[in-house]
């Protein structure tokens, strides 16, 4: 069993939450959904790709059982296309959501691993981001979706403009948008005493 807390609240500036979590700790699963604050029925978003997520566990289980019994490239990539193959579902059934209530631009981002034999397999969407914390130092693993990072990964603004862009929270990919979507899907190896942070 893995040791997890998980942890969500309104914020300071909607008065509700559009967040929604999903924590398997028995499998190692867990995910950050984060429904597109502005946006029509982002709590609405979030809550079907955290329940997508939920439909899945078996499959992911699947594959992370392979993958532990044999962990070769193979397998490997098996997790990541059954990862890769939830946001896609995620995203069809949000856009479908979206579109039979008439509320055009219900979107969520996502942060999503499973973690078997030593190593973190990490999907995600938007600006939902994943931090490993190893030996008192943190690391950002994931890279934002925004127009901010595009216009600092491309040179036109520094990471000081950045910060402080009217700009900042604009982000180019959401799980729901469209019926399909470009997750960006890794794998770390993990050591004891490793943490992952999803937020």
């Amino acid at each position: 069993m893995i040791r997890f807390h998980a942890v969500t609240d309104a914020g300071k500036v909607r008065p509700h939450n559009e967040d929604t979590i999903f924590a398997d700790g028995r499998n190692g699963i867990f995910a950050v959904a984060d429904g597109v604050g502005g946006r029509a029925a982002g709590e609405l978003a979030s809550a079907i790709t955290a329940e997508t997520i939920g439909h899945s566990v078996e499959k992911i289980v699947g594959a992370l059982d392979r993958f532990e019994a044999n962990p070769e490239w193979a397998q490997r990539n098996a997790v990541i296309q059954i990862l890769d193959m939830v946001c896609q579902e995620a995203s069809e059934r949000v856009f479908s959501e979206a579109s039979r209530l008439g509320k055009k631009g219900m979107t969520t981002t996502v942060v999503m691993m499973a973690v078997r034999a030593g190593t973190a397999f990490l999907a995600h969407v938007g600006d939902s981001r994943a931090y490993l914390v190893r030996d008192g130092l943190i690391q950002q693993l994931t890279e934002d979706h925004s127009m901010v990072n595009e216009l600092v990964r491309s040179g036109q603004m520094t990471l000081d403009d950045a910060r402080k862009s009217q700009y900042r929270n604009v982000i180019t990919r959401a799980v729901g948008l469209y019926p399909k979507v470009q997750a960006d899907i890794m794998s770390i190896d993990i050591l004891a005493g490793d943490r992952i942070v999803l937020c």
